[in-house]
């Protein structure tokens, strides 16, 4: 793979103009020097070091492994945008990190779907879930947003639910304890460890998606129950 170019974009400053900066990036206004749009990878999560290591930000802990098999680092700023170039399978790639908070996430990746012209069907939206046990793994090419404010916003920013996703289980809150409180919250050692194992498989599933193999996804990673690679020789 190649070596990844970390940029940060940032929009609604005097002082940045957004086009301007893109247009240096990537002057044929797609990224590698390919006529195709890129594929977009989005992680779902909260910018600031008080949400890093909590369970709706899973989808960033998957870019950055997506990140780390490139060798490469990122230069974290206070932007509304953060996003990796890379080429997976030879196909030109961003993994972005919308810097803004969870239910604003659509504006973030529609401002780079409208930029590159990328269709939502090549657009991967990385994202934990309440309803998955933690270390389960999920692939689907449409949906809605099962009640994920980041996905709402996201889906109401492209205007349709077909886009693919991946989804990390993080576990159900536990009786007595806010759904917003949960998702905020950090897991504990023997969930973490299962958890980091899942967005491992979660960065092959996506590396999949992009080799123009979902349905491969789907099976690989579906119809095991926990999220684990199925072995079809079994």
């Amino acid at each position: 793979m190649n070596f990844l170019k970390i940029h940060c974009l940032g929009w609604g400053s005097k002082s940045l103009d957004a086009n301007s900066i893109l247009n240096k990036l990537f002057p044929d206004g797609r990224g590698g020097g390919s006529k195709e749009p890129p594929w977009i990878v989005l992680g779902l999560g909260n910018p600031g070091s008080e949400y890093k290591n909590t369970r709706h930000n899973v989808g960033w802990w998957c870019l950055d492994e997506l990140v780390k098999r490139s060798g490469a680092t990122i230069n974290r700023k206070r932007k509304e945008l953060a996003f990796a170039q890379v080429e997976l399978h030879s196909m030109p790639t961003l993994l972005a990190y919308p810097m803004m908070l969870m239910n604003r996430s659509g504006i973030a990746l529609n401002y780079l779907a409208k930029r590159f012209k990328t269709p939502a069907a090549k657009i991967i939206v990385i994202t934990d879930d309440i309803h998955l046990k933690p270390g389960s793994i999920r692939v689907r090419d449409k949906g809605g947003a099962g009640g994920h404010n980041g996905l709402k916003s996201i889906i109401s920013a492209l205007g349709t639910e077909n886009f693919p996703r991946v989804r990390i289980g993080v576990g159900k809150p536990q009786y007595g304890i806010e759904q917003v409180d949960h998702v905020l919250g950090k897991f504990d050692p023997e969930n973490l460890k299962l958890v980091k194992l899942a967005t491992d498989r979660a960065a092959d599933a996506v590396t999949l998606i992009i080799n123009n193999k979902i349905e491969s996804a789907m099976n690989t990673y579906n119809s095991s129950g926990d999220g684990n690679p199925v072995d079809k020789q079994k």
